[in-house]
């Protein structure tokens, strides 16, 4: 059995493939060199794929045989993976978003410790009941020092929202605690800032390897929704849907959106968008804090009803938008045809 291997020429281009050959072959070759019996010969396939590895392809050969070589293949079945990472690779992946998370906790630390003196006691609430207790405290400080306040606020709130940090919902009462309706909209974009910084890490420090690592099959399943909205068209009302939908987990949609196709424009105006509903609700809470006495009288069932709704109204041009524009096409077809 012989194979055709073509000889080296400094003047073809280098290509990592090889080249597949099919020969025939009676029987098959033992170890002592002797042609193998006919019963074994029949076992064995009658066409026989010889694989010549070869670096240089010369412009003759036929290309629609060149198949990826071993080396190639995990590139083509994961794209984006870059290979496997080694131990090393993801443990030093792992200190950065450590590092990072450490200097930014020092960071707010080194703000609070140099904000304003106050003659009463202040801290930040952790919790409803915390926050019920120091309303009055808190409004008075930041009315005695906005700007400080403000700053502060905002960086608490980045944080939480970069590192997925749980709490949204008091941030967002403390917000209209302190600055009334106007914190609806900034801690919309609050929001999405924060929620874009959290886009950015995920695809600049962890990597799709790392995340792939503890959600593979829903990052296979968010990718072929997204792929086939984006082919609809429909891609932004998709990730509108996403955020309007009050039990999505939008932390893990926020680690997942670089590696499933989600450009960070789109993504970050339907951060911006989606949760809007879900803001204004716990912003207006604030100003009848004093009836409320948990979390889940903000978030009733009503509320999670209206959300809810929303969030179909939202899906509606991604499920039948490319349905009716057809329909439409149609209709103005058939006037043009009409005499």
């Amino acid at each position: 059995m012989t194979t055709h291997r073509p000889q080296a020429n400094d003047e073809h281009p280098k290509v990592p493939y090889q080249l597949f050959t099919k020969t025939e072959v009676p029987g098959r070759r033992g170890s002592d060199d002797t042609v193998a019996s006919d019963s074994e010969s029949e076992e064995e396939s009658d066409i026989e794929v010889v694989v010549s590895s070869v670096t240089e392809v010369p412009p003759d050969v036929d290309t629609d045989m060149l198949l990826p070589g071993t080396a190639d293949r995990r590139a083509i079945h994961h794209p984006a993976h870059g290979g496997h990472l080694s131990k090393t690779a993801v443990a030093g992946r792992f200190a950065a978003l450590a590092a990072i998370v450490v200097a930014s906790f020092a960071a707010l630390y080194l703000v609070a410790h140099n904000l304003p003196d106050y003659e009463k006691p202040i801290y930040v609430p952790h919790s409803f009941d915390e926050l019920k207790a120091q309303s009055v405290v808190l409004q008075e400080y930041s009315k005695a020092h906005f700007y400080p306040v403000l700053a502060f606020f905002t960086l608490v709130y980045l944080f939480k929202q970069t590192f997925s940090v749980p709490g949204s919902a008091l941030m967002n009462l403390l917000g209209g605690l302190l600055y009334g309706f106007p914190a609806f909209l900034y801690v919309s974009v609050l929001t999405a800032g924060g929620s874009t910084l959290c886009y950015v890490l995920a695809k600049g420090v962890l990597g799709e390897h790392i995340v792939g690592r503890f959600a593979s099959s829903n990052l296979a399943y968010l990718r072929r929704r997204v792929d086939l909205n984006r082919e609809n068209g429909n891609l932004f009302y998709y990730l509108l849907f996403l955020r309007l939908f009050p039990f999505s987990p939008n932390w893990a949609l926020n680690v997942a959106a670089p590696f499933v196709g989600v450009p960070i424009l789109p993504f970050f105006w339907s951060v911006f968008l989606g949760l809007m509903p879900y803001n204004y609700i716990c912003v207006q809470a604030a100003t009848t804090l004093a009836q409320l006495t948990s979390f889940s009288d903000i978030l009733s069932l009503s509320v999670l009803f209206k959300l809810v709704t929303m969030s179909v109204i939202a899906l509606v041009p991604a499920i039948w938008g490319e349905k009716m524009a057809s329909w439409i096409r149609g209709r103005d077809e058939t006037k043009d045809l009409e005499p």
